[in-house]
């Protein structure tokens, strides 16, 4: 059932994205179709997409958020740039253990603790560089006051690629 929701969604998105082609600008990678309306402000200056939209037929894979632990769960850092390179290092390791890659994210929510604009900036500094992508997917910035990972956590990631 829920396959089949998943399925019928995503023909719905590809029939509007079809009827709103002239009016957007779409890129692909994988099996994701990532689409910046033109009516909206240009999002890739800050590293994301407005709209993701998955193939009919791919099967999602959903991952919890990581943070910037070892593999006993201890926190490996309390700098905020660290602890963004633990966070996507993990995130890959999880990413890989499901059979994909970052190039397979179509959304993914970033919680980070005590948000500052320069913390927005070391995120944006340190993903461009790790990720290396060509194309945006769908991303949202939460702030938080705590995170409830561990004391002194700063940055959670979870994403939903598809494969």
């Amino acid at each position: 059932m829920q396959n089949q929701l998943v399925q019928l969604l995503a023909i719905a998105i590809m029939t509007t994205n079809v009827a709103n082609a002239q009016n957007s600008t779409a890129q692909h990678q994988e099996k994701n179709t990532f689409i910046n309306p033109k009516a909206l402000f240009n999002p890739t200056y800050n590293g994301f997409s407005h709209i993701g939209s998955v193939s009919a037929g791919a099967e999602l894979v959903f991952i919890s958020g990581q943070w910037a632990s070892d593999e006993t769960g201890k926190l490996t850092s309390t700098d905020f740039e660290q602890q963004v390179r633990k966070t996507i290092q993990n995130l890959k390791i999880a990413l890989q253990a499901a059979g994909v890659s970052t190039r397979h994210i179509i959304k993914q929510t970033i919680f980070i603790a005590d948000f500052t604009p320069e913390k927005k900036a070391i995120l944006g500094k340190v993903a461009a560089a790790e990720w290396g992508a060509e194309v945006f997917h769908a991303s949202t910035i939460v702030p938080v006051p705590v995170l409830a990972t561990t004391p002194g956590c700063l940055i959670e990631v979870e994403s939903i690629a598809t494969k």
